[in-house]
């Protein structure tokens, strides 16, 4: 990632439903294939935007098996397409790396910048095991992760957070909205070349999730990096400039041209 190659988003390839369900209730159930099938009916009704579009037309199940990482029991089902979907209750962590309830203090942490061995220390495992708990989030869709019943934002507001990865500077194109984050993918440099890269991840992801999906305005800080990205990946969008960044640059050009003796002081 840190060559400037934005990532495909994994929506397409993460065959995957979650369901929300209690882990006593589930080992319970999960068994019993009849309890199965009429759990997995009854959360379709429930939430019919969080399974693959093709679910109406008929399901069976495939097969099943227990997690060796958690000693959990997994079904997966077969659509009528022929496309094989795994079920997963939400009590485990993708992959089956460990359970919610044990991890999401530690990742609670991770917000406020706590080093892998302090959770490490505190929490036990090792420093590898956190690392890999929090990048994972990263390999799912955050728009089709973030919107699940309402249209995606059409207006929107991008800026690049400076980062060093490796030692070497990069640049985090992320875009959010109406207080999500809808995209964020880091580019090696601020060229417009390569965070369009970055950002184009966005528009994959809400091309995705709205086949027709696009924006309104965006709202920048001016950069022409960004702006030359922006206008590129979507080409009628009305750029805004920052009203902070734009007097700043007003109050440095005033400053300037006094210096030179064009306005007085």
């Amino acid at each position: 990632m840190t060559s400037g190659t934005a990532r495909k988003p994994s929506l397409s390839e993460d065959h995957t439903i979650i369901l929300p369900i209690g882990q006593e209730e589930y080992e319970q159930m999960v068994p019993i294939w009849r309890q199965f099938r009429a759990w997995v009916d009854q959360q379709y009704s429930l939430h019919p935007e969080i399974f693959p579009k093709t679910f109406e037309k008929g399901y069976k199940l495939h097969d099943d098996r227990k997690s060796e990482k958690t000693d959990v029991m997994i079904r997966r089902i077969q659509l009528r397409d022929g496309q094989v979907w795994t079920v997963r209750p939400s009590f485990v962590m993708p992959s089956m790396t460990g359970f919610t309830q044990e991890v999401s203090k530690a990742l609670h942490l991770r917000k406020y910048g706590v080093p892998y061995e302090a959770l490490t220390y505190v929490f036990g495992r090792d420093d590898n095991y956190w690392y890999r708990m929090e990048v994972q989030f990263g390999r799912k869709s955050i728009v089709a992760t973030t919107v699940k019943t309402v249209k995606i934002p059409q207006d929107l507001l991008a800026d690049e957070h400076h980062q060093k990865i490796n030692g070497e500077k990069a640049y985090m194109a992320t875009t959010v909205a109406e207080g999500c984050v809808f995209g964020a993918e880091v580019s090696s440099s601020a060229s417009g070349d390569d965070l369009k890269k970055g950002y184009n991840v966005f528009k994959e992801e809400a091309l995705a999730v709205e086949s027709e999906y696009v924006p309104s305005t965006v709202n920048t800080d001016g950069y022409s990096g960004t702006i030359a990205a922006w206008s590129a990946l979507f080409p009628k969008i009305v750029l805004i400039r920052c009203f902070f960044h734009a007097w700043l640059r007003i109050r440095d050009m005033s400053k300037n041209l006094k210096a030179m003796g064009f306005i007085e002081v």
